[in-house]
């Protein structure tokens, strides 16, 4: 077998279980630390906050495609060069075609054996691992890069320009200048990069995002636009080029660039949002809305896009329509919980409170240990100030649900409200039914102590202590051990007295 540098990190991207257990048991045998994530989202955030030395990726993951993050990876200022092989359900020509057009050192089909992933693994290694001298030079330059070596890095990349012009090399030089604060230089070297090398795409990305930085957006856009203009199958780009738009009011062309990422992955949730956005912004509500609904279908457990058909409804006056979009959805999915939260939170902002108790209470009928729903309902019944029914509703909380620690909202209205007693009634009574001390215990101090039972206090205290909760914030003013000691000395004194 092969040697590879030892300590080198994968990352494995797929949404089932089963594929990434198989993918890690070949790598394990190459002695990798393993990352495994079952979204492409996720992966992204990994990517750019983890140095990664090799990335399995399925193409069909949640939220970001393995292309869009094949993309991602490319566009990298250092390390764009980390090996990616694309993993594929099916053994379509022209997945594969694109995959390798996006810079994939390989491909696998599902499903496949362990040799096969074990050989694809070696050959890409094997690849990356035998640079020659200015690849060489130009990695090298890079890790020095992430050390802050910067005259050590930029010595590397001389030499490699030296040895053989190179608009990888030249672009390294600019963002060795642009770690170093020397911005006008950094673009200067971009700029000249650009004359020379026109298809070098990160010349634009990194002058772009500079630009963005700078919070020079119409800069910004003119770079990225000639960036586009050269490779438009980058959604990323696509969805920055036109969330700046947007910003500069351009609503019409930053929908053509929402609409050219959609053709990349119909399922971008950016790029449904952004549409949704857009069109809300043209005061276009029914393609808005459209817009919205497939984020949602897309992405079910996302409550975004709802809230942003609300707040673009609201905004225009259009209660009527939020109202049916929020009930429709309800309708069509009577078990996405968010939906009556934002409908009683409609409810409340335009004052309509006998909705808002019929909409909660439905959800509470619907899912009986729904916390939230108990919570905004006690809660709108305490800007009600109908404390009895507020206290009421978080008791049928404690009653339906299963943990034992829902008994803290109780005991924390009861502890705003001055009842002391009947909050130490409550948690005494959560601690039979095995609540969590580490969330009861600061609560039942808190509340023995305002009832002046020093000694109770101080052991409950004690106990927290013990516990690792010694939090100055817990002890009120800290006069405990001087009130307690005060009282002993006077009941001593009144003792001897007698």
């Amino acid at each position: 077998m092969t040697q590879f540098p030892s300590g080198l990190k994968a990352l494995v991207v797929d949404d089932h279980d089963l594929i990434r257990k198989n993918v890690a048991k070949a790598l394990r045998k190459h002695d990798f630390e393993i990352i495994e994530c079952s979204n492409g989202k996720d992966a992204k955030v990994i990517i750019d906050t983890t140095i990664i030395d090799l990335i399995i990726c399925d193409i069909e993951v949640n939220f970001i495609s393995g292309f869009e993050l094949l993309d991602h990876v490319r566009n990298l200022d250092t390390h764009s060069d980390i090996p990616f092989i694309i993993v594929t359900g099916t053994a379509e020509k022209d997945d594969i075609i694109k995959a390798v057009n996006k810079g994939a050192d390989d491909y696998i089909v599902k499903p496949f054996q362990s040799e096969e992933i074990e050989a694809k693994i070696s050959k890409v290694l094997t690849q990356f691992h035998s640079p020659g001298p200015i690849l060489a030079r130009i990695r090298m330059a890079e890790k020095e890069i992430l050390h802050e070596q910067w005259e050590h890095a930029r010595s590397l990349v001389e030499e490699a320009l030296a040895t053989k012009d190179s608009p990888r090399a030249r672009h390294l030089l600019a963002v060795i200048l642009l770690k170093q604060k020397n911005l006008g230089e950094a673009i200067g070297k971009l700029q000249e990069n650009i004359r020379s090398y026109p298809s070098y795409l990160k010349n634009y990305v990194t002058l772009a995002n500079i630009f963005i930085e700078e919070k020079d957006y119409p800069k910004a856009i003119h770079a990225l636009t000639q960036e586009l203009e050269i490779n438009p199958k980058q959604p990323f780009r696509q969805i920055k080029l036109a969330n700046m738009l947007l910003k500069e009011k351009s609503v019409h062309i930053a929908i053509d660039h929402y609409r050219i990422a959609l053709l990349e992955n119909p399922k971008n949730p950016e790029a449904l949002y952004g549409m949704g956005t857009a069109y809300a912004l043209g005061d276009n509500m029914d393609k808005s809305i459209y817009y919205f609904k497939r984020y949602r279908r897309n992405h079910p457990k996302d409550g975004r896009s709802l809230k942003a058909i609300v707040q673009f409804c609201e905004q225009s006056g259009k209660l009527r329509l939020a109202e049916t979009t929020l009930q429709d959805e309800r309708k069509a999915h009577p078990d996405r919980m968010d939906v009556y939260l934002l409908l009683a939170d409609f409810y409340t902002r335009n004052e309509r409170s006998d909705e808002i108790q019929v909409i909660l209470e439905a959800a509470i009928k619907r899912k009986p240990d729904f916390v939230s729903a108990y919570v905004t309902l006690a809660n709108y019944f305490i800007k009600a100030k109908d404390l009895d029914s507020a206290a009421a509703t978080f008791r049928r909380l404690f009653t339906a649900s299963r943990d034992p620690n829902t008994i803290i909202y109780l005991a924390q209205f009861y502890i705003q409200t001055a009842k002391f007693s009947q909050a130490i009634l409550v948690l005494h009574e959560s601690m039979g039914k095995k609540a969590d001390p580490v969330k009861i215990l600061p609560l039942l101090f808190t509340a023995t102590f305002r009832t002046k039972q020093l000694a109770k206090a101080l052991h409950i205290k004690q106990r927290m202590i013990g516990m690792g909760l010694n939090d100055a914030k817990f002890w009120g003013d800290g006069t405990l051990e001087a009130q307690f000691a005060a009282r002993r000395a006077l009941k001593s004194q009144t003792k001897s007295a007698s």
